[in-house]
C-alpha cells in the first residue's frame, strides 16, 4: 500500500477545477459573478473558439490593488466574506474564493486590473501553478482577466468538450442567465470577433423582452407579489401559450440563477389545471428573501440553494401564481388571417372578466353545480347539427354597447356539429367548444364544494348496480368514507357488485358506472391515504369530465347562453381541466379581410 502524503496544491487545484469548470461556460459564470460583486455596471465578454481558445470578461469595476493581485489566484482567498456568520446571510454571488485558482490550475491564465486608487495598472500571469509577480500594464479602470487554452495541461478533460458551436451555446446562455438576473447592469458578448448580443441599462421587462425576445413575453403574465421579507416577480407563460418548453426556465434567488426542486414543484403545482399534462411551463421569476433564510452554500456551481421553510417558499410560490392565473384578464386564442390556411393561433388578450374573482357560495340545501348543470341535463336530443337562433342577426345592432361589454362572450347564434357554440360579441365571431368550457365550469364548481366539505347528493329510489373486480372491491371498502366525501352512498349487493343509493346531485344515473370505476382507478394510481390533499385535482377533474355535457347534444339557444354566462362567471374558463382553449375569437375586420371587402 502507498503512503500517505499531502497534496501538491496545483493537484488540488486541478481536482476542485473538476468540481467548478465543468467547460468553458463555467469558467465564463465564475468570472461574470465576479464582476457584478465588484460593483461593475459595464461587462463585456469575448468568446474565442467557443470558449475554448479564449475567454476574457472586461469590467469597469474599482479593481485590485497590485498587493492583492497574486492572493486573488490562491486557494479559499476571498474579499466577501470573512467569518462564518457571513456565510449564513450572503448577498454576493460568489464566496467560496476557490474559483480563480482553480480556473488558473488548468489554462493560460492571464489577470490585469487598474485600482482606482493606483496611477496605472497590474497584471499577473499563471501557468501550470505558477504565479508570476506583478508588471505593470496599460488599463484605464477595471479588471480584465483573459483565460486561454483551457485544459491544456488535461487532456483527459479537454476530450469531453464538444464542438465550438455547442460550446459557445453555453456560454450564451450564462450571459442570458447574467443580463436578466441584473437589468442595471450593460453587458455585450462576442464570439470570434462578432458581436452577438448587447443588453442596456433598462428595466427588469425590457430586459426581459430584449434577451429573450417578445414572443415568450407578448403571451406571459407579469407576476408581482410579496413584501420586503419575501417577494417574487416576473412572467410565467399564459396556459395557452403552445410553444413553452424547459430551455425558457428562469429562476433566480436574489439575483442568483438557480434549479430548485421545490420551487419547481410549486410552479407545476399552480399550472396543474390549467395546462395540458406533460408540457412544459415557460417563466423568468425572481424571487428574493432574506438571505438568511437560504442556504446557497450548498454545491461548489451554485446552482442549488437549501429554504429553511421549504414548505412556506412552496406555498407562497404555488399562491402567487395560482391566484395570477385565476385572475388574469381574460385571455383567449385568437386567430389571425393565418387561421384560414395554416391554422396557427397567436395570442390576444381583449377582453377583460366581469369579476377578478368570483366566490361561488355553497348555501346548505343548495349548490352552484345545480344552476349550471340543470341548464343542459335535461337535454335528450341526439344528433348535433345547426340550431339556428331565434334572434335575427341583424338584431345584434340594438343591443345597448353597455350590455354588450357586460357579457364579453357575447351571446349565441346556433350550434356546429354537436360539438361548437357560435357566438357574437362586440368583436366579432366566438367559437366555444361546449364540453371543455362547462368541464371546466363543473371542476371549479366541485372544487368549492368539496372544499366546503359539502358535494350534494341525491338519493336515488331504485339503486344502481355497479359490477367490479375484486380489486376494486377492496379499494372501495377501504375508501369508503372518501367516497362519501365525493358524494356516494353505496352498499355491497354481491362479492363483486355494489349498490349506489345515493350520487352527486349534478350526475346523470346513466353516466355512474363509468364515472365509478374512473374514480376507483384514481384512487388506485394515486393512493389512498392523501388522495384528497395531494391529488384532489385529478379525482375531481374525472367527475367533471364524465358530468359535463357531451357531444352531438343539442342545446337551444337558452341554453348555449347560460353556458356562456357560466363561463364569464368561473375562473380559469379560457382552459378546461386538461390545459386545452374552450374558446376563440375571430374579429370582424379578420373577416373582412378574408373576404376581401373594403379593398
Amino acid at each position: 500500500m502507498a503512503s500517505i502524503k499531502p497534496l501538491p496544491d496545483i493537484l488540488i487545484s486541478q481536482i476542485a477545477a473538476g468540481e467548478v469548470v465543468e467547460r468553458p461556460a463555467s469558467v465564463l459564470k465564475e468570472l461574470i459573478e465576479n464582476s457584478i460583486d465588484s460593483g461593475a455596471n459595464e461587462i463585456n465578454i469575448a468568446i474565442n473558439e467557443g470558449g475554448m481558445r479564449e475567454i476574457r470578461v472586461t469590467d469597469n469595476g474599482p479593481g485590485i490593488p497590485k498587493n492583492e493581485l497574486q492572493l486573488a489566484l490562491s486557494r479559499h482567498a476571498t474579499s466577501k466574506i470573512s467569518a462564518l456568520t457571513h456565510l449564513e446571510s450572503i448577498v454576493s454571488l460568489g464566496f467560496r474564493g476557490e474559483a480563480l485558482a482553480s480556473i488558473a490550475s488548468v489554462s493560460q491564465f492571464v489577470l490585469s486590473s487598474k485600482h482606482k486608487l493606483e496611477a496605472h495598472g497590474w497584471e499577473i500571469t499563471a501557468e501550470g501553478g505558477r504565479v508570476s509577480e506583478p508588471s505593470p500594464c496599460a488599463l484605464d479602470r477595471g479588471t480584465v482577466v483573459s483565460v486561454k487554452n483551457l485544459y491544456y495541461n488535461t487532456p483527459a478533460r479537454k476530450k469531453f468538450l464538444r464542438s465550438q458551436n455547442t460550446e459557445y451555446g453555453h456560454c450564451d446562455e450564462i450571459y442570458k442567465q447574467a443580463a436578466l438576473a441584473h437589468p442595471t447592469i450593460e453587458f455585450t458578448i462576442s464570439h470570434n470577433g462578432k458581436p452577438r448580443r448587447r443588453a442596456s441599462n433598462k428595466s427588469i421587462e425590457t430586459r426581459i423582452r430584449e434577451t429573450l425576445g417578445s414572443d415568450l413575453t407578448d403571451a406571459s403574465i407579469w407576476l408581482e407579489e410579496g413584501a420586503e421579507e419575501l417577494s417574487i416577480q416576473g412572467f410565467v407563460q399564459q396556459p395557452a401559450y403552445e410553444k413553452g418548453t424547459k430551455d425558457a426556465q428562469y429562476l433566480f434567488i436574489n439575483g442568483r440563477y438557480v434549479r430548485d426542486r421545490v420551487i419547481s414543484h410549486a410552479i407545476k403545482q399552480a399550472f396543474s389545471d390549467v395546462l395540458h399534462h406533460g408540457k412544459a411551463i415557460s417563466y423568468i421569476l425572481f424571487i428574493k428573501i432574506n438571505p438568511r433564510l437560504v442556504d446557497v452554500n450548498v454545491h461548489p456551481r451554485k446552482t442549488e440553494v437549501r429554504f429553511h421553510q421549504s414548505q412556506a417558499i412552496h406555498q407562497f410560490v404555488f399562491h402567487a401564481i395560482e391566484k395570477k392565473l385565476g385572475s388574469v384578464e381574460r385571455v383567449s386564442p385568437k386567430s389571425t388571417h393565418s387561421f384560414f390556411t395554416d391554422r396557427k393561433i397567436a395570442i390576444s388578450s381583449q377582453y377583460s372578466r366581469l369579476q377578478d374573482n368570483l366566490s361561488l357560495a355553497l348555501e346548505k340545501g343548495t349548490s352552484p353545480l345545480m344552476s349550471s348543470n340543470n341548464a343542459y341535463s335535461a337535454i335528450t336530443a341526439q344528433g348535433g347539427g345547426y340550431e339556428p337562433t331565434s334572434r335575427d342577426i341583424s338584431d345584434w345592432n340594438e343591443i345597448g354597447d353597455n350590455q354588450k361589454r357586460e357579457f364579453p362572450l357575447g351571446f349565441a347564434l346556433a350550434q356546429l356539429s354537436g360539438v361548437y357554440i357560435l357566438a357574437q360579441n362586440h368583436e366579432g365571431l366566438i367559437i366555444i367548444d361546449m364540453h371543455a368550457a362547462h368541464e371546466r365550469i363543473v371542476y371549479e364548481q366541485l372544487k368549492t364544494a368539496l372544499d366546503l366539505k359539502e358535494i350534494p347528493k341525491q338519493k336515488l329510489l331504485i339503486p344502481i348496480n355497479v359490477k367490479l373486480d375484486l380489486t376494486q372491491m377492496a379499494v372501495v371498502h377501504e375508501n369508503t368514507q372518501l367516497l362519501n366525501t365525493l358524494g356516494f352512498e353505496f352498499s355491497n349487493s354481491g362479492p363483486e357488485n355494489i349498490a349506489l343509493r345515493a350520487i352527486p346531485s349534478f350526475l346523470e344515473p346513466g353516466k355512474v358506472p363509468e364515472l365509478v370505476t374512473g374514480v376507483i382507478k384514481d384512487i388506485m394510481e394515486y393512493g389512498a391515504t392523501r388522495v384528497l390533499q395531494e391529488n384532489r385535482n385529478e379525482i375531481l377533474s374525472t367527475l367533471a369530465c364524465h358530468s359535463a355535457v357531451r357531444a352531438n347534444r343539442k342545446l337551444s339557444v337558452e341554453e348555449m347562453n347560460n353556458l356562456l354566462r357560466d363561463m364569464e362567471r368561473t375562473e380559469r374558463s379560457d382552459q378546461c381541466n386538461h390545459g386545452r382553449p374552450t374558446w376563440f375569437q375571430i374579429s370582424l375586420s379578420e373577416l373582412d379581410d378574408r373576404f376581401m371587402r373594403g379593398q
